[in-house]
């Protein structure tokens, strides 16, 4: 069985958190990143058994624009904290011989555990607002933004190199496409890149096997894979679906079933032709 490495990106209600809870009812456990705080807990309403657990996480007591500031940003360090416990609890059941006792790792979303990570970055260098990146203050803010960042995403890929399937979700923000990209792509086309702060968002698609618009048109909800080159996309096993498109069934589960056939279809096409 392919251990899947999915990054989701989309806009506000095209159904990231939907194909998220999918894939926690389809491996039927899970632990799940929250943040901001609890906003996405709705999302997984009735999944509430010991097969499941929760991290929520937010930065309610930072308040740098009062007088005097008030500079307590420990929300990402708190989820640092919460996966570091998460990933040894985890590599205990692989080193006494058991399947980790949660199958899926869900990160709702990421563009909110990069704001956090700005505003432990703020708070290190007790700023209300960032420095321009170039000159003597810009290059230490933003790399150690850059490393506050790595902390968390690093463990992330940690609990998957266990065995537990990584799914993440990202708001996009538009950036502008380069010479090349213009040329091979469209004339005047723009980026969709996942919302996050600092050129760690050009690099944080290399971290995963799949990268999926979701998007909703005329028929209802899908994801794209390849196709549009305004989004990012990808899939290192090859192609997913003859149109580049994967239409969505309208349940959660279904809708992760869908994705997770053609995934599952691509790898097995992989392996036979290097057979």
């Amino acid at each position: 069985m392919l251990i899947q490495s999915v990054l989701l990106t989309g806009a506000s209600g095209v159904g990231k958190s939907t194909l998220m809870r999918g894939a926690l009812e389809y491996y039927k456990s899970g632990a799940v990143v929250l943040a901001p705080g609890t906003d996405e807990r709705d999302s997984y309403l009735g999944l509430e058994s010991d097969n499941y657990t929760y991290g929520a996480f937010d930065d309610v007591l930072f308040q740098p624009s009062l007088v005097p500031p008030i500079w307590n940003a420990d929300g990402h360090q708190e989820m640092v904290k919460w996966l570091r416990e998460l990933y040894l609890t985890l590599k205990s059941d692989v080193d006494s011989g058991k399947s980790p006792r949660y199958s899926v790792l869900a990160v709702d979303t990421l563009s909110a555990v990069g704001r956090l990570a700005f505003n432990a970055t703020l708070s290190r260098f007790k700023l209300t607002e960032p420095p321009a990146a170039i000159g003597s203050s810009g290059a230490p803010f933003y790399s150690y933004l850059r490393m506050v960042l790595e902390s968390g995403v690093r463990l992330m890929r940690a609990i998957r190199g266990l065995g537990v399937h990584l799914i993440v979700a990202s708001h996009p923000t538009e950036a502008e496409a380069t010479q090349i990209q213009q040329t091979q792509a469209a004339p005047n086309p723009s980026k969709i890149m996942p919302d996050l702060p600092g050129g760690f968002k050009n690099m944080l698609p290399s971290y995963f096997t799949t990268v999926l618009d979701v998007n909703i048109g005329p028929k209802g909800h899908f994801v794209r894979w390849a196709g549009d080159p305004r989004r990012v996309t990808k899939s290192r096993l090859g192609s997913l679906s003859p149109t580049g498109i994967i239409e969505l069934p309208k349940t959660a589960l279904g809708a992760w079933t869908a994705v997770n056939t053609a995934v599952e279809a691509a790898m097995q096409k992989l392996v036979d032709n290097r057979s």
